[in-house]
């Protein structure tokens, strides 16, 4: 048959006249086990020294049933197994406790990788080296399953992956069959780019059945949006050892949706992750088949080829193996080790790429060259006034680097964007600028005809408070007052020192602020030895000025 190149609009009238469409929805049912109406549930539990003899720890039991539990607060060496009451332990399985899959803004706390526990009760942890401090297990229960039909989906899913024709999408289970309607992202989804797929493992049991996929998919959108602090689910799409494939991070499959999983690549990428541990086993022929099928339609769709490399630019990070700002050559499907410092996807599926590369190839379409520009900023967080740095890539049409090509750093406005820095390529195509940066706010690159996918970078509030009093009359009240820019929400937070040395929070007073002036009277009401600390902005961006303290007296 003509090959013809692929549009967007194309690649669904495709999926759509090819029986199986973007994502399955009426019957069948996707193979997997829905979760109870009540959706899932995440809890936690603290482990110290006293809970180990040595390197094992007594018989742990969870504060409810769970399906996965993950670890904070240990370096390195530490190993778990679980059971259900009255069953076998399984076997001791290592946690990756360096989570190595994450946002490009940092955000959220690390834990170690989720492991798949499917309903147990009780876990014993082996610790190389003993234990020191406090750790923290989190758990996530998916609730009571409820299989749905599996072996006619799983069916039609092989037979539609042997026939299918390029530029066609698999069978792919949406976000509402496998629960995660339960787990809704923070915030709406960002978009990027799509230069690179990045397969993953997501180093979990591969002893799970085809009903239990669908679980296990909610369980880890569970932990990845609430115990790591992410928006989402870090992966674009998740795959199982059946062929079957689930819509991961919520935004639109036929979308550039930013993902969590590969640091300092997120916004130029796609992610695909097995379901499983893949360091010594490889993954399976129905797995291959479905990952090719989709890298083969999802590359296309965003008009990329799937063989070959391409330049990025590195977004840098403390898990990235290359620092901000570096050109980095990737295959355009590539292991996620191939940017950031990890083992994953592991080995024997790592060896396997060169495979899926060949059998996506077979389902992608040609793709017309096109010119690209890329934009990457070294901070998403800029103090105000500060400098915000940028640095991009810029190729012409033929995929060459376009030297010496004029580069506009454009902000968005309120009716228009506004270019606000301008640059010039060099011999590599390269291109760097700055821009004082006074208010949060989207930032894009114009270069070569094309236009960059935008980011949003933070300023973060600079406050310079005035002295307070240093000695005051217990029960007397102290201004905090000061100037904070922008003009955002300001508050005086209070600590007092114990009979311990340690300080503890008494009292957070939100101050008035008049365009960029801001007060705030608070009471110290017991003798002591007080902190008062002004912070300004949210959680999403803040700073706070140096402590002042202040000691109230007996009258």
């Amino acid at each position: 048959m003509a090959r013809t190149t692929l549009t967007r609009r194309r690649a669904l009238v495709l999926g759509a006249a090819a029986g199986a469409g973007t994502l399955l929805s009426g019957t069948p049912r996707p193979a997997l086990a829905r979760a109870a109406s009540r959706g899932p549930c995440a809890f936690g539990l603290k482990v110290d020294a006293a809970d180990f003899d040595g390197r094992l720890s007594r018989v742990l039991r969870a504060p409810a049933g769970f399906d996965v539990v993950g670890l904070r607060g240990a370096r390195q060496g530490v190993e778990l197994r679980v059971r259900r009451d009255g069953g076998p332990w399984s076997r001791w399985i290592a946690l990756a406790v360096h989570g190595d899959h994450a946002p490009d803004t940092g955000s959220g706390e690390r834990a170690s990788d989720p492991v798949w526990a499917g309903g147990a009760h009780e876990l014993q942890l082996r610790a190389r080296g003993g234990v020191r401090g406090t750790l923290g297990l989190h758990f996530v229960s998916v609730g009571a399953a409820r299989p749905l039909r599996t072996t006619a989906v799983g069916r039609a899913a092989a037979a539609s992956q042997a026939q299918a024709q390029p530029g066609t999408p698999p069978p792919i289970i949406p976000r509402s069959a496998w629960g995660g309607d339960s787990v809704p992202p923070r915030v709406a989804p960002s978009y990027g780019q799509v230069q690179v797929a990045f397969v993953h493992h997501t180093v979990t049991a591969n002893d799970y059945t085809a009903d239990q996929s669908g679980s296990i998919v909610l369980a880890i959108a569970k932990y990845h949006r609430d115990t790591n602090g992410w928006n989402d689910l870090g992966y674009n799409f998740v795959v199982d050892q059946f062929g079957q494939v689930f819509e991961g991070r919520a935004g639109g499959v036929d979308q550039a949706v930013v993902g969590a999983h590969a640091q300092g690549y997120n916004e130029q990428s796609t992610g695909i992750a097995l379901l499983g541990t893949y360091s010594d086993v490889p993954a399976s022929e129905a797995a291959l088949q479905a990952m090719a099928q989709l890298i083969g339609w999802k590359m296309s769709l965003h008009g990329v080829p799937v063989q070959g490399q391409i330049t990025v630019l590195s977004g840098g990070g403390d898990l990235n193996r290359y620092q901000s700002g570096t050109p980095v050559a990737l295959e355009r499907v590539a292991g996620h080790r191939d940017g950031d410092a990890t083992e994953c996807p592991g080995t024997a599926l790592y060896a396997q790429l060169p495979d899926l590369r060949a059998r996506a190839q077979h389902f992608a379409v040609p793709v017309q060259s096109r010119a690209q520009a890329t934009l990457a900023a070294v901070d998403r967080q800029v103090l105000y006034g500060d400098t915000a740095q940028f640095s991009g890539l810029v190729r012409r049409v033929d995929g060459t680097a376009a030297t010496g090509e004029p580069v506009a750093v454009q902000k968005r406005g309120r009716t228009s964007w506004v270019t606000v820095a301008r640059a010039v390529t060099d011999v590599q195509g390269l291109w760097t600028a700055g821009v004082v940066w006074f208010a949060t706010g989207d930032v894009r690159v114009n270069a070569a005809g094309v236009t960059s996918a935008p980011q949003t970078i933070a300023v973060v509030p600079k406050v310079q408070p005035r002295a307070i009093s240093r000695r005051v009359v217990a029960g007397g009240a102290v201004a905090v007052s000061g100037r904070v820019r922008p003009a955002v929400p300001v508050v005086a937070v209070v600590e007092k020192q114990g009979s311990d040395g340690r300080w503890r929070q008494v009292a957070v007073e939100r101050a008035r602020v008049n365009k960029t002036a801001f007060r705030a009277t608070v009471t110290l009401r017991r003798a002591g030895l007080y902190r008062v600390t002004a912070r300004a902005g949210d959680k999403t961006a803040w700073s706070a000025a140096q402590a002042q303290y202040v000691r109230a007296a007996h009258g």
